[in-house]
């Protein structure tokens, strides 16, 4: 194995054993030692790769990003031929956002971690205000390839985000269990896909 890769390989031993960690207990009481036993390393080797805990965070953070967006994207590739219509296209990538994202519970629970880290962070901040402008900017691709109001894109996108922030944010504070918060979201879903097809489309 080539230096390069080895490295590469540490990294993501580093970045999955943060995932671990913050399941367990929040950012600010974990500790380098903690991150580095999760990982299988000595506590001295993180610094190699970081120069910080904060430096690992916000590695972490665009590691994430980067994550589920390469996951939609390939996604994205393999299913544009299989639609027929806007009204499939919208409905399956709002499936597949719910399915693979919003109804993801630890992925909700480590992203509520970064909201409260960020308040007070400006570097945390910065970074997580890149992971939801791509996010929207995605959306925002996705409707305005079939919308006749593109001005109204913006909007429809960020709201749409923060209702599946929204939605995540009620599964993990108010303990709804999978059944009610997916039957709050297919509601909210089909009300969306029939105003954006009869207002807005094309």
């Amino acid at each position: 194995m080539t230096h390069s890769k080895i490295q590469e390989t540490r990294r993501r031993q580093i970045m999955d054993a943060l995932t671990r960690c913050l399941l367990k207990k929040p950012f600010n009481q974990t500790s380098i030692k903690d991150i580095a036993a999760a990982a299988g390393i000595n506590h001295g080797m993180l610094h190699y790769y970081y120069k910080s805990k904060e430096d690992i965070l916000l590695n972490y953070i665009e590691f994430v990003i980067d994550h589920y967006k390469t996951i939609f994207e390939e996604w994205m590739a393999s299913k544009t031929p299989d639609f027929q219509n806007p009204e499939d296209m919208l409905r399956a990538c709002l499936d597949f956002a719910y399915h693979r994202i919003t109804s993801d519970r630890d992925l909700s629970k480590i992203f509520i971690e970064f909201q409260e880290l960020a308040i007070y962070n400006p570097k945390i901040k910065k970074k997580l205000r890149k992971a939801y402008s791509e996010w929207i900017e995605t959306v925002q691709i996705l409707l305005t390839e079939n919308c006749k109001e593109e001005a109204s894109v913006p909007h429809i996108s960020a709201g749409l985000v923060a209702f599946s922030e929204g939605i995540s944010l009620i599964s993990i504070i108010l303990d709804k269990n999978d059944v009610e918060i997916e039957g709050l979201f297919k509601v909210f879903q089909e009300q969306f896909i029939q105003y954006f097809m009869k207002n807005i489309t094309r």
